[in-house]
């Protein structure tokens, strides 16, 4: 009798173990999987947080890169980023008159000296347009920007005055024009003021008064055309030819790509460039022959 009592106390004993076991096994099991699903989220916080900054990095870096200009196979000149104010007003560009380029504040002067050659009849363009060493442009109205620094004197400031005059006299007669020369500072056709400026029928009279003005020309000492360039683009001509033998020496590009981009409304204005007998500046001329849908030409001795 005795001994059925230990056996049965025994046995009450080991159930208590096992079931005491099977309880702590099974705390031990839930501890272990809520350890397991806190780390889980701890590790998936801190892995969002780490990758919110690359994603952010990664979209800058995708929006910079469609930003930049597509790639050309020229090799171009680097030109420093420069911080442009543009001065002049940009509505209506053109005054009430039709042939009036407009009212802006540029400084104009008056100068002195250069001899030019007497120009012959140019061969009449296909269509209506312009040529101008061979550069040929479409419109009706045109504006010419000649470099008149020192380093265009004698025979480079003849050269450029007999094609100007060549290519105003291969105009139709219901065709118009405007010149402007730059060096240190820009001077407007006849001299004029902005408040006088306007554009020119290629009559004969205006041809030989053209012809009198650019003997007059006194050459300049530096090469800075990014305020004739905003003048003539405010001008809004059909196209526009410009005309220089070295380095820019200011921001014209800079205010170009701001005045004249790709997408320009209503259109962008074409600019043709002639670079005259030199190697200095002929990349730049290049390039904004290219960002502004016009022709290049080089003129080698």
């Amino acid at each position: 009798m005795h001994q059925v009592q230990i056996r049965r106390r025994w046995a009450e004993e080991g159930t208590a173990v096992l079931v005491s076991f099977v309880v702590h096994l099974v705390l031990l099991l839930v501890l272990a999987l809520w350890a397991y699903t806190k780390g889980a989220q701890s590790r998936t916080l801190r892995l969002t947080a780490d990758l919110q900054p690359s994603t952010t990095q990664l979209l800058e870096l995708s929006a910079n890169q469609e930003a930049e200009l597509p790639e050309t196979t020229d090799t171009v000149m680097s030109t420093p980023e420069v911080e442009f104010r543009i001065d002049l007003p940009l509505a209506s560009p053109i005054s009430e008159s039709p042939s009036a380029p407009p009212t802006v504040d540029l400084a104009t002067f008056a100068s002195t000296a250069a001899a030019v050659v007497e120009p012959r009849p140019q061969t009449q363009p296909k269509g209506r347009g312009a040529l101008f060493f061979g550069a040929y442009a479409e419109g009706d109205r045109f504006v010419y920007v000649l470099d008149s620094s020192h380093s265009m004197e004698g025979e480079r400031w003849r050269y450029a005055c007999q094609q100007l005059l060549y290519s105003l006299g291969g105009l139709r007669d219901d065709q118009e024009f405007f010149v402007v020369c730059f060096d240190e500072v820009t001077t407007l056709l006849f001299n004029s003021t902005p408040q006088t400026a306007h554009y020119y029928n290629p009559t004969s009279e205006n041809l030989d008064r053209v012809r009198q003005w650019l003997r007059s020309r006194r050459l300049g000492h530096e090469t800075k055309p990014a305020e004739a360039m905003q003048y003539a683009l405010l001008c809004q001509p059909d196209a526009v030819f410009m005309l220089s033998d070295g380095e820019l020496q200011d921001n014209t590009i800079a205010m170009l790509r701001q005045l004249n981009p790709m997408m320009a409304q209503p259109k962008q204005i074409p600019i043709h460039t002639i670079h005259l007998f030199s190697k200095a500046g002929r990349q730049t001329l290049q390039l904004i022959a290219r960002e502004n849908g016009g022709s290049f030409t080089p003129i080698d001795n």
